[in-house]
């Protein structure tokens, strides 16, 4: 009896029963609620394992189990939580609460990563939860399935908080304790997601290898870590840092050295720039067999372009990477929760019209708000345009009649983006006609092929008969096309033989780049002097534009003249690898110079990203 009293917390029932033993038995009674609640925690961030340990293109239920057999993955997420917790029980001061409250987070956590992944091929980031608004609309657009995984948490944390009520009741009433222990397990926990967790180089060593996955596909190497330590190695992206050695007063001297440039009035093209979601020349991998008519005007288009390949800095998804790098010239991007520096800016104080067109909702990624941020003055979405639907067909109409109805005494900027080839592709049946040699390929990798290529092809016809309308325009006209990153194909790649090993200059690109041309039609030729053709070699999305820029001859904003400058030797800067190309070789870690330029590079970048230059036109 005295030590039931001592563990389950009596309350103390007064001397005179004789029964009055919690005071004597404090010590064993704060142990067993330790013990409890460590075990309790153990258990949800365990199943918190299972929950998160879920990616579409891995269907082995060991996966899941694969954690548990690699101790510093099992501890790494299971820490986070016992910390939590303890957090949670000095701040309450009840261990029911403690549970309730941690248990509810990190399955809450892993539940939403696990949704997201079914509905949007996307893992869930730190950065997403300033996109709660974003989040519901996605929701409201999909019917959610209640799956086991979402019954077994919310059962597990109906069961865990009643156990920790029934088995370790009372409260922990000393104030100072309490406010001791929560600062005490805060502090260590935030140490931890600041140091241990944002390590690039821990990340990269805890490697699992029990499960079977593609290390190259972010979206496996994410849950190969487990949902929490990949999230928690999220949050240090998540938040602004400035560069290594930046100075403010420093950076801003720099620029204001350069000064800012102008467009001369008789070079004034109008330009559409065009980012296709999805698009990738997959005719650059012979094991494939695509058929030559998938890809034919493309090519015919580049032997009368400025081309190359553009080297995005994700895979299968991040659309908004290359898209805001290309805009801003920024190799580091955003959110954009404010009006900030953009090429969009620069083109309106030359006293161009834009404007764009997006055939997807204004909500997703916040496109209504960032647009407007980065200078648009007028943006379409889905919800705009009565009928209107998310095929090319619809989109290149819709562009065609944007262009035929601006007002045409001013020059024009137009950036738009296409959705038709968004993923997923259908990988358990395809349509008649076949875009790839058949041969012996897998099934399932066939079907997710050709299903992609039939969306291309049709892409690529499209973009062939918008340029032929601009051809003998009288008008100065620049078109811009490029590929926002190549597409998620499940395993598909790895099927049909095609390695992307990124220890390798061959893998590095393989898996990162996608077509760009920047066509330019005869009026444009001669109001700019410019050429517009050749191999404009390989680009980061950042440098794009700045390609466009030195074909028409324009001067550029402060900023623009340290990329051009930048652009001279380093053509591709690769943040999420740390990477760059120098020289036309492929550096990880860059240092000397070209480390030296890159950094310069980014701290500008981040001093325009809090500077904005363009008061006049915004009214701020």
């Amino acid at each position: 009896m005295k030590l039931f009293d001592a563990l389950w917390y009596n309350g103390g029932r007064g001397p005179a029963d004789g029964n009055n033993y919690w005071r004597r038995f404090t010590a064993p009674h704060y142990v067993w609620v330790g013990v409890l609640l460590a075990v309790l925690s153990a258990a949800a961030g365990s199943l918190a394992l299972v929950v998160g340990g879920v990616y579409p293109g891995i269907r082995d239920p060991q996966f899941c189990w694969s954690y548990f057999s690699e101790p510093r993955i099992l501890l790494l997420n299971l820490l986070p939580v016992l910390l939590l917790t303890a957090v949670l029980y000095f701040a309450t001061g009840r261990a029911w609460a403690a549970y309730l409250g941690s248990s509810l987070t990190v399955l809450g956590l892993s539940l939403v990563d696990f949704y997201k992944l079914v509905i949007r091929n996307e893992t869930f980031v730190a950065s997403d939860l300033g996109l709660v608004s974003e989040a519901a609309g996605i929701i409201s657009h999909y019917t959610i399935v209640i799956s086991g995984r979402a019954v077994t948490s919310i059962l597990a944390v109906v069961l865990g908080t009643v156990l920790a009520a029934v088995l370790a009741r009372g409260a922990l009433k000393k104030v100072w304790v309490r406010v001791l222990g929560t600062l005490l397990s805060l502090g260590v926990l935030v140490t931890l997601v600041f140091t241990l967790y944002a390590s690039d180089a821990v990340y990269a060593r805890t490697v699992n290898g029990t499960a079977e996955y593609f290390d190259w596909i972010e979206q496996q190497n994410y849950a190969s870590k487990g949902f929490l330590y990949s999230f928690l190695h999220s949050v240090s992206d998540a938040l602004p840092r400035a560069p290594e050695g930046y100075d403010e007063e420093e950076t801003a001297a720099l620029l204001s050295g350069y000064g800012e440039g102008t467009i001369e009035e008789e070079r004034r093209v109008n330009v559409i720039a065009v980012m296709f979601e999805a698009y990738s020349d997959l005719s650059e991998f012979p094991q494939i067999g695509v058929r030559e008519e998938v890809y034919a005007p493309l090519h015919e288009l580049e032997s009368e372009s400025l081309h190359g390949r553009l080297i995005s800095n994700t895979f299968g998804g991040g659309t908004v990477d290359s898209e805001r790098c290309f805009l801003t010239g920024l190799a580091q991007v955003e959110e954009f929760r404010e009006n900030t520096d953009s090429y969009v800016w620069f083109l309106r104080r030359n006293g161009y019209y834009t404007e764009g067109l997006h055939p997807g909702d204004s909500w997703y990624y916040n496109r209504e708000n960032v647009e407007r941020n980065m200078g648009f003055e007028r943006y379409y979405f889905l919800e705009d345009i009565p009928g209107f639907d998310r095929s090319d067909r619809a989109f290149f109409g819709m562009l065609s009649e944007l262009i035929e109805n601006r007002d045409k005494s001013v020059p024009y900027f137009n950036y738009s983006i296409s959705f038709q080839n968004h993923g997923g592709y259908d990988s358990a049946s395809t349509g008649e006609e076949s875009w790839l040699d058949r041969g012996d390929k897998p099934e399932d990798a066939y079907n997710t092929v050709n299903n992609y290529l039939a969306g291309i092809a049709d892409t690529t016809r499209r973009m062939r008969d918008f340029i032929e309308s601009l051809r003998d325009d009288p008008e100065p006209f620049v078109v811009v096309f490029y590929g926002d990153h190549k597409p998620y194909l499940g395993s598909a790649f790895e099927e049909l033989g095609i390695r992307f090993d990124l220890s390798t200059e061959e893998g590095f690109f393989n898996y990162y780049s996608t077509p760009y041309i920047i066509w330019a039609n005869d009026a444009a030729r001669e109001a700019t002097g410019g050429d517009f053709t050749g191999d404009g070699g390989d680009v980061s999305a950042c440098f794009l534009m700045d390609k466009v820029f030195e074909e028409c001859g324009w001067g550029r904003s402060a900023y623009g003249r340290i990329l051009h400058d930048t652009a001279a030797r380093v053509s591709v800067v690769h943040t999420g690898l740390d990477a760059a190309v120098v020289d036309g070789r492929l550096l990880y870690g860059p240092s000397g110079e070209p480390g030296t330029l890159v950094n310069a590079l980014l701290r500008a970048g981040y001093y325009t990203k809090k500077h904005f230059s363009y008061g006049e036109l915004s009214g701020s």
